[in-house]
């Protein structure tokens, strides 16, 4: 008997834009294109503002006009399942998608429980979800409130982390490690705290600021671009003068892991932050604000210190000292959070959703 024909999946994005949830799912139809799936990408729309671009195509202009909708079905049909992932693609492939006979899959990027706008909206929210043939969080506890909050049957959702390579964020070497802070140039007694991600309000980098003002002998770095950067470089420039530096996106972040001793996560919302799965992997610990998938990833191999979110900057600078002493946690991120322990469970809900 011949083998079946590898099944046709198609990852929908919110947009092109270079952001952590797009760049994810862009990875993740790589991934599964090398484990044997004929996986491509697209983006509903490009995405607002002027920042780097992910290489898809895109289906509109905007993500839920008719046009993009009309050309979302006609991608539809060339492949077996699709992918929603994250946000405005829930929506999209609810409604567009209608009557097309190709199921979808919902991936849930964010904290299910921090959705809740009142009780039009989380009707709204779970008609939608129920749509999905299956939907994806990303830990148990947002699974939870998946199955509570929105009504979707536990059969049909599976909890899947975040994924990255254990051979991109393997622990550096001591060459490496002095290399990389004499590039940033950190001094051998110097603490180095860094910041990665979009410099947005939500991600609350100022706090991040007053709180290494608290400390002696700690530098910041901050990498990542975003609307609040101006600001922020003048805060930063005040209260902490050489001791902040801003780097702006960099193409390559591993050399700011090698050269951190801790990284700091002030955000007051996040699903499961993939720089806290990427420091963690290559040994950097996390002083952060308890959110989201945190305290699953403190349990999973993430080492570190969690404050509240409301958390004042003494707090979070009592934090960034004592995550670097923190114990080793039992589970390991190596088993939890692979591409190749991602890419099976994918597998599995693939298979399933387009089982005739």
């Amino acid at each position: 008997m011949s083998e079946p024909a590898a099944p046709r999946v198609l990852v929908v994005l919110s947009s092109s834009a270079r952001r952590g949830a797009e760049i994810e799912g862009l990875r993740l139809s790589q991934e599964l294109t090398v484990a044997g799936v004929n996986a491509r990408a697209v983006a509903l729309a490009p995405g607002s503002g002027d920042g780097a671009r992910l290489d898809v195509p895109v289906l509109g202009s905007r993500p839920l006009s008719w046009r993009t909708l009309r050309a979302l079905r006609r991608e539809a049909r060339m492949v077996d399942v699709v992918l929603a992932y994250g946000s405005t693609t829930l929506p999209a492939c609810a409604l567009g998608l209608v009557g097309s006979r190709r199921p979808f899959v919902y991936r849930s990027i964010g904290d299910p429980a921090q959705w809740l706008r009142g009780r039009w909206h989380r009707e709204r929210t779970g008609f939608l979800m129920r749509r999905a043939a299956m939907v994806v969080p990303l830990w148990d506890e947002a699974a939870a409130s998946i199955q509570q909050l929105y009504r979707v049957p536990p059969s049909r959702v599976a909890v899947i982390p975040n994924a990255r390579s254990v051979d991109e964020f393997r622990p550096p070497t001591s060459d490496e490690r002095t290399a990389a802070r004499e590039r940033f140039g950190v001094d051998d007694d110097e603490i180095l705290a860094v910041v990665v991600g979009a410099l947005s309000k939500e991600k609350r980098v100022d706090l991040a600021i007053r709180a290494v003002a608290e400390l002696e002998g700690v530098r910041l770095l901050v990498v990542g671009e975003g609307v609040c950067r101006a600001r922020l470089e003048k805060m930063g420039s005040e209260a902490l003068g050489e001791r902040v530096a801003f780097t702006g996106t960099l193409a390559e972040v591993r050399p700011v892991y090698a050269a951190a001793d801790v990284l700091v996560l002030p955000s007051r919302t996040e699903g499961m932050p993939g720089v806290v799965v990427e420091a963690g992997l290559m040994g950097v610990p996390a002083a952060a604000c308890d959110v989201g998938a945190m305290r699953w990833l403190m349990q999973h191999g993430v080492r570190g210190t969690l404050v509240p979110v409301d958390a004042e900057p003494p707090e979070l600078a009592a934090a960034i000292t004592t995550a670097r002493y923190a114990p080793m946690p039992v589970g390991t991120l190596e088993t939890s959070c692979s591409w190749a322990a991602a890419v099976v469970a994918w597998r599995e809900v693939i298979d399933e959703v387009s089982r005739p």
